[in-house]
């Protein structure tokens, strides 16, 4: 048995199909010889090329034989069905691959939409908190800190950083709201609000930079 070959459809291969079409339904027997590419040719509406083309295609396929001046001879029905069967089978594999290249090309747009949302997001999410400073750093104070023993009210965080103190971590207890005459004690984590560059002031002076 020949191999079987896969086409994609064009002009002169439908014309090859159309022709094993006729062959499979008997329209042109076994045996039965197609005189003249005139004749497919005024049948179908196309060029002797065309025709021509379409012709080695079903002779390469051992489904006609051609010969110089006697036109083609209908050599097997069986592989004329075959051969639609491979036709048909490669459209459809054709259907699944552009079904799923669409596929693919929908959860690219989705994705790229879902980008778009989470940049909206972030960039909104920056402007809030820009606007509205309400998450807390915290900075652990070092042994050796000039804080250590300072008052808040003496140490005037807010006016050197801009930042305000909201809580203090001490010994796995948190005070919160710590009162003006607290002081600062060894191992302190202060937590505070602020915008972004009071970090790296509130950094600086307790020499966590």
């Amino acid at each position: 048995m020949p191999n079987r070959k896969l086409i994609k459809t064009s002009k002169f291969q439908k014309i090859a199909v159309e022709v094993a079409k006729k062959i499979a339904i008997g329209d042109y027997p076994v045996g039965s010889s197609i005189k003249s590419r005139s004749t497919l040719s005024a049948t179908f509406g196309v060029s002797h090329e065309t025709i021509r083309k379409a012709m080695n295609i079903l002779a390469d396929l051992h489904i006609v034989t051609l010969k110089q001046g006697s036109g083609a001879t209908i050599l097997s029905k069986e592989r004329a069905i075959e051969f639609l069967d491979d036709f048909e089978s490669t459209n459809d594999i054709e259907t699944q691959k552009n079904n799923i290249l669409e596929q693919i090309k929908e959860q690219e747009r989705h994705l790229k939409k879902l980008s778009g949302l989470v940049s909206i997001y972030l960039e909104q999410t920056k402007l809030v908190n820009k606007k509205y400073p309400l998450d807390p750093y915290g900075l652990r104070l070092s042994a050796d800190s000039e804080f250590i023993g300072m008052q808040l009210l003496d140490a005037q965080i807010w006016h050197k950083t801009g930042a305000t103190i909201v809580a203090i971590e001490r010994n796995n207890e948190l005070l919160l709201s710590p009162s003006p005459y607290q002081t600062f004690q060894k191992n302190d984590t202060i937590y505070f609000i602020g915008e972004e560059p009071s970090y790296a002031r509130m950094a600086n002076i307790f020499n966590l930079s």
